[in-house]
């Protein structure tokens, strides 16, 4: 029970630091994604291309799903009220998803974005994340 608050206390300070909210720790074992094993593995290594190329295979695979998606719906009839809200809908994702891949690339991470389901039990590895 000590370990658990200790680590939740030191999880609930780093978040907050950061201006993100507590949801709690993580189990051992969580999936953590491709993203932050990769990340692990690059240090580990002294190699960062095959985290290079994960995250360049992702941004052009995202890029070009949005893109066609646009591409699919900009050439509707004008007179078609619900085609031209798809266009736009298509429209925005698309533009949002470039204007957030950018403002990601071109400056470092500046904590955690917020999780989307609290943990029941402490994980000692990577408790934060």
């Amino acid at each position: 029970m000590a370990d658990t608050y200790f680590f939740e206390t030191l999880v609930r300070v780093h978040r907050q630091g950061e201006g993100a909210p507590y949801n709690g720790l993580k189990p051992a074992g969580a999936d953590l994604g491709p993203a932050v094993p990769a990340a692990d593995k690059a240090i580990a290594t002294g190699n960062v291309d095959p985290v290079a190329t994960l995250l360049t295979q992702t941004l052009q695979s995202g890029l070009h799903e949005q893109f066609s998606k646009v591409q699919a719906r900009k050439n509707y009839n004008k007179d078609d009220v619900a085609a031209g809200r798809e266009y736009v809908e298509a429209y925005v994702e698309y533009v949002h998803y470039v204007e957030r891949l950018y403002e990601a690339a071109k400056e470092g991470a500046h904590g955690h974005y917020a999780e989307s389901t609290p943990a029941a039990a402490p994980t000692a590895a990577c408790a934060a994340h």
